[in-house]
């Protein structure tokens, strides 16, 4: 009896997202190449004084994030309309600064000038521990839609002219098609109902629950933003 109580209260110490999600490794390489990750990406930025950072799959891996996206995004690469995938790494600081990602500095500093520039720019490694999935996602779409690429180049130096950037979605984030539209629809069908008509299930009554809490707080009913909204009170109540 006092074995159990001592493991019940050693349970609810630990934070539930720590059962959550296993961190990724190396052993899932495979897995995820055959989802459709990239084996060599880098992240969007201002490459006009540096080069990108190409980052092989593998290294993704070896510093086990909690979550590893896949996002899409219609581009015009060199006068060819395309589909691009980006990979976004949860233990990535990808909005770090400038001085936050350089490496390998080169040049000169003469007197009070600093003419040393960044080689390259690479985003630093931070702790992901307390990152939720929505809050993860919802950074990466955020990344991937307002920073504008400039000056990028192949690893061999080929420009990559960029032009027509559409709006970018998440494929996949680990192994799971990630759901976010799906809660979107569910949340645009249910404010075209009637105020009055029963609620049958816990589900439907916890989604009428998030939706007049998100509507208290100011957000508008079927918006992207409304949908954030219910969509992260419905993770956490899980």
């Amino acid at each position: 009896m006092i074995l159990r109580l001592i493991l019940i209260i050693v349970s609810l110490l630990i934070p539930l997202d720590s059962f959550a999600e296993n961190r990724l490794g190396l052993k899932d390489l495979k897995e995820l190449i055959d989802l459709g990750y990239n084996k060599k990406d880098t992240y969007a930025d201002d490459y006009s004084k540096s080069k990108a950072y190409w980052f092989k799959l593998e290294e993704h891996l070896e510093i086990k994030p909690k979550y590893l996206a896949l996002l899409s995004q219609k581009m015009t690469i060199n006068g060819k309309e395309t589909i691009t995938q980006h990979i976004y790494n949860s233990k990535h600081h990808f909005f770090g600064d400038k001085k936050s990602k350089c490496i390998g500095k080169k040049g000169l500093a003469v007197g009070p000038l600093n003419l040393k520039k960044c080689e390259f720019l690479k985003p630093k490694v931070i702790d992901d521990t307390q990152l939720i999935k929505s809050t993860f996602a919802n950074m990466a779409l955020d990344h991937c839609n307002e920073t504008k690429t400039k000056n990028l180049k192949t690893e061999d130096g080929k420009i990559l002219n960029i032009k027509d950037k559409k709006k970018c979605s998440i494929k996949f984030i680990n192994f799971s098609k990630y759901e976010f539209t799906k809660v979107l629809k569910e949340v645009g069908k249910s404010e075209d109902k009637p105020k009055k008509q029963k609620i049958k299930s816990s589900k439907n009554l916890d989604l009428e629950k998030f939706k007049k809490q998100c509507r208290e707080l100011g957000f508008k009913p079927r918006t992207e933003k409304f949908g954030e909204c219910v969509l992260r009170l419905l993770e956490a109540s899980n």
